[in-house]
Formats: structure tokens, sequence, C-alpha cells
């Protein structure tokens, strides 16, 4: 038992488990986000909550400077954005944004938020080729975050040692 609480705290191992955690959370919003347009908060408070729990129980694996403030900042800007062009990006894609940059940190963050970008600017094009959709129109995006979270865990999977 001893051994098992001294391998959690080791600081891969917390981060491993926030990853988990957001796969998963983000895997439940994507699929809300595709059927009813809407994320719903009861999932992003939970992220919130187990996050906090572990940064602190294991301050060693969590820098409140590299992810609270970046968290902070990125959130504002996002809600600032929702609130100037909602139907760019919606409050609930900005709680979602906010939520990943305060677990993961700034850098993880800014890898799975360029991949989401990258993969809704793939996905608009290719909609938008095949006439899917019209100059205009919106897509969810959550599951994008989904896609670049997974590929963030993916990342930190093998970096792991």
């Amino acid at each position: 038992m001893w051994f098992l609480l001294e391998k959690l705290r080791q600081p891969d191992v917390v981060q491993l488990l926030v990853h988990l955690l957001f796969v998963g959370i983000c895997l439940y919003v994507a699929w809300t986000d595709l059927r009813e347009r809407r994320i719903p908060n009861d999932a992003l408070l939970f992220g919130f909550l187990f996050t906090t729990l572990l940064a602190l129980l294991f301050p060693e694996a969590f820098s409140w400077s590299m992810h609270a403030l970046p968290a902070i900042a990125f959130t504002l800007g996002f809600v600032l954005l929702s609130l100037w062009w909602p139907a760019a990006l919606g409050m609930g894609d900005a709680k979602l944004l906010g939520l990943l940059a305060y677990g993961l940190g700034f850098q993880a963050f800014l890898s799975v938020f360029t991949l989401a970008c990258t993969f809704a600017f793939l996905t608009a094009l290719l909609l938008l080729s095949c006439k899917k959709i019209k100059a205009g129109g919106t897509l969810p995006y959550a599951p994008f975050v989904a896609v670049g979270m997974l590929c963030e865990l993916i990342f930190h999977l093998l970096d792991f040692n």
C-alpha cells in the first residue's frame, strides 16, 4: 500500500491521471456536444474539482504558475471571444478550454488547442468542399478538442518512463 502511495506521488503519474481524466471528460462532452450542441457544466465542474484535489494532494506534480495562471488568462480570453462572437466559440467551449489549460498546464494545453484547431479547420474545409455544410455554418468544437486531447495523451505516454 505504501509503495502505491509513493508511486502516485511521482509527478508523471499524477499528470497521467489528469490526462486520463480529461480524455474521459472530453469524450463525454464531445458526445453531448454532437447530440445536443451543448456542453454539460457538471462534467466540467467534476474535472475542475478532481484536478484541484490532485493539485492539493500532490503539490510537487502541480505548478500553480504553470497551471492556474495560464488557465485564468486563457479562460478570460475565450470567454471574451465567446461573448463578442458567440457563433465562433460557445461559452461551454470556453469553459472546457479553460479547464484543460488549468489541468494540463501551458505547454500541453497549447498542444491540445493547436491540434483541435487544425482538425476543425481541415474538417471544415473537407465539408465545405463536399458541400455538406454552407459557408457560415457551425460545427461543434468539443469533438475536435477530444481528438486533440487523445493525441496529447498519446504524446504523454510516449514520453512516460
